[in-house]
């Protein structure tokens, strides 16, 4: 990642901290959550504005679309991902004309001259806007700050950051073109390939790493409420991009430190915008306890028995334990990605075998150190003296057939088994988890030849679908159509979240709803694409069917029927499937605009 992080000299940095703010723009407007009302004009602190809007609606970004000052008089809350974009600089504050309204008190929700961002959203920011005198409050652990190409966000020394027990901070991503001038307050990490000044009042409170944001990972002792970035508030979970656990944290790329345990409990792909360094050895403490050679105590990377790590982006293993437990576990690297291991780091197993690694055509794996049982593959392939490889083939302890390169699956819920190979209506797998994505690493096509049910786990009923190719489910495949809406369509269980981390195409299909709740959730850089030919089948009391939730920098491209039976709300672009081709139309999700 081409950064540039400018950390300002001190002579620079005294003088870069001494931020005058200019209200050069006539334009002011107040807003006060809690006190205002949209009716009212906006322009002073007795008749304040209640909500943010838009350039042509009621709130007091209608007063300051060209330009100005937002006086924060109570509260200003950005209650949805909200993108900031004025035709002229804009400045929020909390001192206006001889008139402060900062209140910190109580510290867990100051009670005003704050701004709050809801719980997982983002505030982009697509022209120049600066924070100065006014808190800005941390509710969670999963707030962020984009900064677009062309924009320049400036957080003066005289901003207060404040955070609620959970002791979090927001997150900025600066994108090329644009510019974080950040001269006080406290924040998770500053990431991103724009150009990032750094004055003598700002902290970072993870550190800062020469390829992003540090975060620190503990399985046993974490939480994914922590804000994961020290070894005293680590994550507990790898999570996914942009999500709560560590993996969000280097979305953008960075360290991740595990100062007790790293557990990978089911296949996963983990694909970063930059490199990532994962570590037990950082800040100049070393994590790693080897003992019990039978369960290393710290420091230690873990697979679910028989689960597959897929690497899709530039990751290395540096001074860390890497262990092999029970079942064979594989590590795959896809098409464009590079996968080190370090001679810093130590394998183990309880087994006579260790880790498999097979390197996809494409793929580049660098091995200068540990042991792994088998090291193969069509990409490019490095190993050091100080590496050993047992065999030269995948371990002969694993009894499925897996594949690098994008192919086709059969699934068969109700006649399926998963030690089938899976290549064939009659050896058809029988689920996800532990059949077909054991077998699809890359992507490619699920052949839904029965019924097919996809359920959610863990109190938000999430199911994370994450490869790094497009992946079709089809029940027309190789000349046969199995559809059948007696016992061939794919639906969920009841609540579940399907997440779309990676571009899905149904086509040729029953969707069927015969439970309540089923959302699909389509995250930034996906895409979601349902045919013409995708059959809508629902069968609950009210006909209801699927929601679709489309997040900013996603895509999602339905057929007409499906734009008329399905529930679509989201930030991101929406287009028409007719026949092959698309017709953009646009959502737009938030406060009610008039």
């Amino acid at each position: 990642m081409k950064k540039a992080l400018c950390l300002v000299l001190v002579a620079l940095m005294a003088l870069s901290s001494v931020y005058i703010p200019v209200f050069a723009n006539d334009n002011v407007g107040y807003v006060s959550y809690n006190k205002g009302n949209d009716s009212n004009d906006g322009l002073s602190d007795s008749t304040p504005k209640k909500s943010i809007g838009a350039a042509y609606g009621n709130g007091v970004f209608g007063i300051v679309s060209n330009g100005g000052t937002v006086v924060v008089c109570e509260k200003m809350y950005f209650g949805v991902s909200y993108t900031w974009k004025a035709s002229a600089p804009t400045t929020i504050t909390a001192v206006y004309n001889g008139k402060s309204y900062i209140n910190t008190s109580p510290a867990s929700n100051p009670a005003s001259g704050v701004v709050k961002i809801k719980s997982g959203c983002t505030l982009t920011v697509a022209s120049d806007l600066t924070f100065d005198n006014i808190i800005l409050h941390s509710e969670s652990f999963n707030e962020t700050i984009v900064v677009k190409s062309g924009a320049t966000l400036t957080v003066t020394d005289t901003v207060i950051t404040t955070t609620n027990s959970n002791n979090t901070h927001f997150k900025i991503i600066v994108e090329k073109g644009g510019k974080a001038i950040i001269n006080g307050g406290t924040f998770a990490s500053i990431t991103g390939d724009g150009t990032i000044v750094l004055g003598g009042s700002a902290t970072v409170a993870g550190g800062a790493d020469a390829n992003g944001a540090v975060g620190y990972i503990s399985y046993n002792k974490g939480s994914n409420s922590n804000s994961g970035t020290s070894d005293t508030a680590p994550k507990a979970s790898l999570g996914q991009m942009d999500g709560i656990g560590v993996v969000g944290i280097v979305s953008q790329g960075g360290t991740v430190v595990v100062c007790e345990k790293m557990y990978v409990g089911s296949s996963f792909a983990w694909c970063a915008a930059g490199p990532v360094t994962i570590t037990a050895s950082y800040g100049g403490k070393d994590y790693k306890n080897t003992s019990p050679a039978s369960n290393p105590a710290s420091g230690v990377i873990k697979f679910r028995p028989g689960s597959t790590f897929t690497v899709g982006s530039s990751i290395t293993l540096d001074d860390v334990i890497l262990f092999q437990e029970y079942e064979q576990c594989n590590i795959v690297v896809s098409p464009g990605a590079t996968f080190t291991v370090n001679e810093s780091v130590i394998t183990m197993s309880n087994r006579e075998w260790y880790m498999n690694v097979y390197v996809s055509k494409g793929a580049t794996a660098i091995i200068n150190g540990g042991t792994f049982s088998s090291v193969s593959g069509e990409g490019t392939i490095k190993i050091g003296p100080k590496a050993k490889v047992l065999q030269d083939k995948p371990s002969t302890e694993t009894e499925i057939e897996y594949s690098s390169v994008a192919t086709a699956y059969y699934v068969n819920l109700s006649a399926g088994n998963n030690k089938n190979s899976g290549k064939s209506a009659d050896k058809a797998i029988k689920d996800y988890t532990e059949g077909l994505f054991k077998r699809m690493l890359i992507g490619g096509t699920a052949v839904i030849c029965g019924s097919s049910r996809i359920g959610g786990l863990g109190a938000n009923k999430e199911f994370t679908f994450a490869l790094p190719m497009p992946v079709t489910f089809t029940s027309v495949y190789d000349g046969v159509d199995y559809k059948n809406a007696d016992n061939c369509a794919l639906s969920f269980t009841q609540g579940t979240t399907f997440i779309v981390s990676t571009d899905v195409v149904f086509d040729d299909i029953i969707l069927l709803s015969d439970t309540t709740a089923n959302t699909i959730l389509v995250k930034k850089g996906a895409a979601l694409t349902v045919t013409d030919k995708a059959i809508l089948n629902s069968k609950t009391e009210d006909g209801t069917h699927y929601s679709i939730i489309a997040e900013e920098g996603s895509v999602v491209i339905l057929s007409a029927l499906a734009r008329e039976t399905f529930k679509v709300s989201g930030e991101g672009t929406v287009l028409t499937y007719v026949d092959g081709k698309s017709e953009i139309f646009t959502y737009y999700l938030g406060e009610n605009w008039n």
